[in-house]
């Protein structure tokens, strides 16, 4: 996984600017060890002492994905979450009642499936997502 500082300077690179809060923003979703919310960054940010509108959140969410730093995850419950672009492919479980999320990477590669898909409808296939819904084990 990247540092942030490493993806601040990559976007300075690029001619953007450093912010306080980008570079927060940036360290709380590297530290998670699941995707964060919104409301989950708004929450951490309140326990550094620092204080950041709702719609400066979704600016430098909405900035980060077109520069793909982070990716949106959507997990069909009406809340977005956000982690940082993956190094390596990979997928979530997600516990349908503590609603705890972890990364699983699967042993199996999806890639020969998701060409035949392509080839067999013609179909040009520019991302996939899949994710697994269940009880963990403290919740079973």
């Amino acid at each position: 996984m990247q540092a942030s500082s490493h993806i601040l300077k990559r976007l300075k690179e690029r001619g953007h600017r450093f912010t306080k809060t980008r570079g927060l923003l940036l360290e709380l979703l590297l530290k998670s060890p699941e995707p964060l919310s919104a409301l989950d960054l708004q929450k951490a940010f309140s326990r550094s002492g620092t204080t950041v509108a709702k719609t400066t959140v979704y600016r430098e969410f909405a900035f980060l994905m077109k520069e793909k730093v982070i990716r949106e995850l959507d997990f069909g419950d009406s809340i977005k979450r956000y982690e940082i672009m993956p190094d390596n492919h990979h997928h979530h479980i997600m516990c349908v009642n503590c609603r705890k999320i972890e990364e699983v990477v699967l042993e199996k590669d999806l890639d020969s499936e998701e060409k035949m898909i392509a080839k067999n409808k013609q179909f040009k296939i520019l991302n996939h997502s899949l994710e697994f819904f269940g009880l963990c084990a403290k919740c079973q």
